[in-house]
């Protein structure tokens, strides 16, 4: 292991996972935890591992989504343990929904938000099958599926005539989005150890 590598995932990211875990403490919630899918009993060709994105990264997301798409309902795809969704909800998001296709962690999701229950709705169910809302709508991405099932979403969405901002984190199929549907991209260099970066797309 090279010296990048060994200060990334031994001194790096548990110190951020720290800090993390922190937050989640002054919440009173359990949002850290990474599960494969082979462990909540779904083929991996559904989806991809779940994993949460730290605190922070979120905050500088979730705000600026804000600001460019106000009044809007936040619809986290594979919502996983709820951690978005809990953030968009505190950063002034009035509405927000999670869908995820596991109902373990939907039941552990339904866990983490019993506070502000009265303004999340969760759904256990694929993608494929989801009818999104009408009005304006923030969609939160973290690479939840293959491309062929975000193709199929976004083809959903036109069909529907919906309209917002998609937030894509680590866009792994970014090239199935037109140029001029990208508003934003925020990148982070992690001190030359790894880099993150983050799309914003009109729909």
């Amino acid at each position: 292991m090279g010296l990048p590598k060994f200060l990334q995932e031994e001194l790096y990211v548990p110190f951020l996972h720290w800090l993390d875990s922190m937050e989640d403490r002054r919440r009173k919630v359990k949002t850290q935890q990474n599960y494969e899918l082979s462990t909540l009993g779904i083929s991996s060709q559904l989806g991809n591992r779940y994993q949460p994105l730290g605190y922070g990264r979120l905050k500088k997301v979730l705000r600026l989504a804000r600001l460019i798409n106000p009044n809007s309902t936040f619809i986290d795809v594979g919502c996983g343990l709820g951690r978005p969704i809990l953030l968009a909800l505190e950063l002034g998001f009035s509405k927000a929904i999670g869908i995820d296709i596991s109902d373990k962690l939907i039941n552990l999701c339904n866990q983490n938000i019993s506070k502000v229950k009265d303004n999340v709705t969760l759904r256990c169910c694929d993608i494929e099958n989801y009818s999104f809302p009408n009005g304006s709508l923030t969609i939160f991405l973290f690479n939840p599926f293959d491309g062929s099932r975000l193709e199929n979403l976004l083809s959903k969405l036109k069909k529907n005539n919906c309209s917002g901002l998609i937030i894509y984190f680590n866009p792994k199929y970014h090239d199935l989005f037109k140029e001029k549907q990208l508003l934003r991209t925020l990148k982070w260099k992690n001190f030359g150890l790894f880099e993150e970066r983050c799309n914003f797309y009109r729909f």
